[in-house]
């Protein structure tokens, strides 16, 4: 089994996924991106940048297996669950599979309401209740305004095309500028008022993502995987996040995003 760390750092990571957004600093301002290099017909690298953060018009629902794999020093976490969403409020995810015995069978479900974390193991079911029902055009809104604020931090890359889960899909790289410095972090999850989970988890002191790589599906500006780099005191960890399989507009209902604790489940507010 890992060491109690290297599972909290899993924890801290686990908030950072493309899974509902994409990672978002708050350095100072500085130059915009160069985009030196990229053939005619190559998709703009800016465009691809904003499809972490609104997807494309068509899309109204993704369904798949993923695979998370964590590594760092002579310890490797990884985990296969299966996701449902529907952007860019509801959420589903289902642990199949893990290195981690207490995470088995372990469910995360959100909605406009709130959100549920339900860990089979020990038979606990956290719920968080929603001040107000989160709307899916105001988290659209608030995803494209971070979008457009943060272009100015990176130096985007256009890598070319790759296939994932049987998708062809076009592979950015992306790098805080040089003359950026990271003196916080904040995620996008729906919306920067979307983060359950900072509300609860402490993260590392100091984490820096110093490589990321981002998978985007073509047809439906939808981010299929994710390759991050991170430095936490001193340490490298990379974390990869893919889907194995994946499909679209399956016509996903409400009921997909709910979730009812069993009889026997503590529950506790979060």
């Amino acid at each position: 089994m890992a060491s109690r760390r290297f599972v909290g750092i899993l924890g801290a990571l686990v908030i950072l996924v493309l899974l509902g957004g994409c990672v978002a600093f708050s350095p100072p301002a500085s130059d915009g991106p160069e985009s030196d290099g990229v053939e005619p017909d190559d998709p703009d690298p800016e465009t691809l940048f904003e499809s972490t953060f609104v997807y494309g018009d068509d899309l109204e629902d993704v369904s798949g297996e993923m695979t998370i794999e964590i590594t760092g020093g002579d310890e490797t976490i990884s985990e296969t669950v299966r996701v449902h969403e529907r952007p860019y409020v509801d959420y589903y995810e289902e642990t199949l599979e893990t290195t981690e015995p207490d995470q088995d069978g372990a469910i995360f479900a959100s909605n406009a309401s709130g959100a549920w974390w339900y860990y089979p193991e020990s038979s606990l079911a956290q719920h968080h209740e929603a001040d107000e029902p989160f709307e899916s055009e105001a988290v659209r809104s608030d995803r494209a305004e971070m979008a457009e604020m943060q272009l100015e931090w990176y130096d985007l890359e256009y890598l070319g095309t790759e296939e994932v889960a049987d998708r062809e899909t076009h592979v950015l790289d992306v790098d805080l500028n040089e003359e950026a410095v990271v003196d916080g972090i904040s995620v996008l999850i729906g919306s920067t008022e979307y983060v359950y989970a900072l509300e609860t988890v402490e993260a590392p002191d100091e984490l820096n993502v110093v490589e990321q790589t981002v998978w985007i599906d073509d047809e439906y500006d939808y981010p299929v995987k994710e390759r991050m780099v991170f430095e936490i005191g001193g340490e490298r960890y990379e974390m990869t996040e893919e889907f194995e399989t994946v499909s679209f507009n399956d016509g996903l209902d409400d009921e997909t995003f709910e979730f009812e604790p069993p009889e026997n489940a503590t529950i506790e507010s979060r």
